[in-house]
């Protein structure tokens, strides 16, 4: 699901009030709100609330996991002018004052806490788990669990031999007929 356009961000955003949708192999929970230009991969599911803003754009991965009332804020106030304030600066200046325009990365198969807040800037690498509530303001290495305000990373998910084996498997490009014929595999435990 690709939102590039004023147009496609308005498109989305009217059903959201009411209801949860399915679109493009995506669904996106009730009352959530996307302000930036995002592109959410196929499988991914969202949950209620979850709302993204700024002038930076949002790009996540395949089959991701995103709880209730996520937080992704995608650029910064500029802090060394006068005022903070946008809805002054767009009437004294005729403009806002933004200091960075910084993406946000999610990678494929992350799994996102509710009530989690990603920061401008921030890369999340495939198979990362951010804990509920976590405040991430630095990027977050593939198949790590971070956790905490600040987030900060609390172990890997599985030992490195097994992580470079997955990296390289890559099963979230598989097509969904390549994803059953293999489905045995995602019934067991890696350590």
């Amino acid at each position: 699901m690709k939102l590039h356009s004023l147009l496609s961000i308005l498109a989305i955003n009217v059903p959201l009030r009411i209801s949860s949708i399915r679109w493009a192999g995506v669904r996106i929970g009730r009352g959530s709100w996307i302000k930036s230009r995002a592109e959410i991969g196929y499988g991914t599911a969202i949950g209620w609330n979850f709302c993204v803003r700024g002038s930076g754009k949002l790009m996540v991965g395949r089959y991701c996991a995103i709880g209730e009332n996520v937080r992704i804020i995608t650029s910064n106030h500029e802090t060394e002018c006068l005022t903070l304030n946008f809805h002054l600066q767009s009437r004294l200046i005729g403009r806002r004052l933004i200091a960075e325009k910084a993406d946000v990365t999610i990678g494929n198969d992350v799994w996102i806490g509710d009530g989690a807040i990603i920061l401008a800037g921030v890369s999340v690498g495939d198979g990362a788990i951010i804990g509920a509530g976590a405040v991430v303001t630095k990027p977050v290495a593939a198949f790590s669990i971070a956790a905490g305000n600040p987030a900060r990373i609390i172990r890997k998910r599985f030992r490195q031999e097994v992580i470079e084996e997955l990296a390289g498997l890559a099963w979230w490009e598989w097509s969904i007929r390549e994803l059953q014929e293999r489905k045995s595999i995602f019934d067991k435990w890696l350590d």
